[in-house]
């Protein structure tokens, strides 16, 4: 009896107590497995903080940023150059090369517009495009203006005079009577896929008639990196010599990264790198262990255990939501793309393969498709090769559609976050 009462009047001796207490504390203080979760923790909180920052601009992202992502920088300066270049087109009837002869040109630039409810983008996609262009290369550039409408002077720019003294020539439609009826419509019922893709194919064979080398055809919402001509040239030539007289069907000028994620279809590759990760990380623990007296003492197997199942998942895990644009960047300069490469806001077409291209959209025009998707099926099939320059030479800045106000947040949406960065 007394030696219980003994053990009692130990155990509330507030100062053993205090003892046992700090014994504990120290003990976790020096525990391995305490200091490797704390330092963790610590650089996990510092890379999640720097990821915040860092990647706030990669739509691919769990970090994006909408108001950040979106913001114009380059762009602004781009459109500053594009209406300075119309204003003094619109001062002037000298911008034009005069009316001497040309030769033949290097690149047909053919831009298929329509009038849009709010904004008209056009005479900042053709400022852009030809502001900064030399003397040679404005000669070697046949810009053909196309008003894709029945009636023409439903567009707001159409008797703008500047149009007069840039454009190389102003396309209209000159069709039969039953062709017109019909594409009128088209344009009262709002059948925006099939207009498209006829007047993709009618802007097509319009440049093909110019003997132009290079079918250059852009959408009338975008702008132009300074310098796009030279830059384009060089990648075509490029392209040429890569590709060996075999048939290729574009070299792309736009693209948004929004499609360049972690896709879905490649999760056994990204489930094989994980794998690998964890096989690597725990053999090289447990070999460098086994070679390590100091090792073996404060490596136990709860340790590695700790470092394999959490802080290694947890940094896999940062490293997908940092975004695949940022920690898989593309290279820059000319590539293929041949997968994900969206829209059809620039394209340079080859002139040897314009008139099979335009048998495939006229064959599609019937169908629910857009012109890159035909395109694009099309080139799957042949097995054509496609080509991008990273970053690109265009930039989309229509958030007005053409097709109408409920197609507009789609239209906001495309953009190339890289472009931004030009200086």
């Amino acid at each position: 009896m007394k030696a219980v009462i003994y053990e009692i009047g130990a155990c509330n001796n507030p100062r053993r107590f205090d003892d046992r207490q700090k014994s504990s504390t120290h003990t976790l203080l020096h525990s391995t497995n305490f200091w490797i979760i704390s330092c963790y923790l610590i650089f996990y909180f510092t890379a999640y903080q720097y990821c915040r920052h860092a990647y706030s601009r990669d739509p691919t992202s769990f970090f994006f940023d909408p108001t950040k992502g979106y913001q114009k920088v380059y762009s602004l300066k781009r459109e500053s150059q594009a209406d300075a270049f119309i204003a003094a087109a619109n001062r002037s009837t000298t911008t034009k090369p005069g009316s001497q002869p040309r030769p033949m040109p290097t690149v047909c630039l053919g831009i298929a517009t329509i009038a849009r409810s709010e904004q008209q983008y056009i005479r900042r996609t053709i400022g852009s495009l030809l502001e900064g262009l030399t003397d040679a290369q404005r000669n070697s550039v046949h810009l053909a203006v196309f008003f894709a409408q029945t009636d023409p002077y439903q567009h707001p720019i159409y008797d703008e005079p500047w149009l007069k003294s840039v454009a190389d020539d102003i396309v209209l439609y000159k069709l039969k009577d039953e062709e017109m009826a019909h594409l009128r419509l088209l344009e009262e019922n709002h059948q925006f896929w099939n207009k498209s893709m006829y007047d993709y194919e009618y802007l097509l064979r319009s440049c093909l008639n110019t003997g132009a080398q290079w079918i250059m055809i852009v959408e009338d919402d975008v702008l132009a990196k300074e310098g796009w001509y030279s830059q384009a040239i060089n990648a075509l030539q490029d392209i040429q010599e890569r590709m060996n007289e075999q048939d290729w069907l574009y070299l792309r000028l736009f693209y948004t990264e929004k499609l360049f994620g972690w896709n879905s279809e490649e999760w056994a590759h990204y489930l094989g790198w994980s794998t690998l990760a964890f096989l690597v990380t725990s053999l090289t623990l447990g070999v460098s262990r086994s070679y390590s007296l100091r090792l073996r003492k404060h490596l136990s197997n709860l340790s590695i255990a700790i470092i394999c199942c959490f802080c290694l998942p947890a940094t896999i895990l940062l490293y997908f939501m940092a975004g695949r644009v940022s920690m898989q960047p593309p290279p820059l300069g000319l590539h293929r793309m041949e997968k994900f490469g969206c829209c059809s806001q620039g394209l340079i077409f080859p002139r040897q393969i314009v008139p099979r291209a335009m048998d495939t959209i006229h064959h599609a025009t019937n169908k629910r498709f857009y012109v890159d998707m035909t395109l694009e099926r099309w080139a799957n099939a042949e097995g054509l090769a496609r080509f991008a320059l990273v970053p690109p030479l265009l930039q989309h800045v229509g958030s007005k559609s053409s097709k109408g106000s409920k197609f507009d947040e789609g239209a906001n949406s495309i953009w190339n976050f890289a472009f931004e960065n030009y200086t």
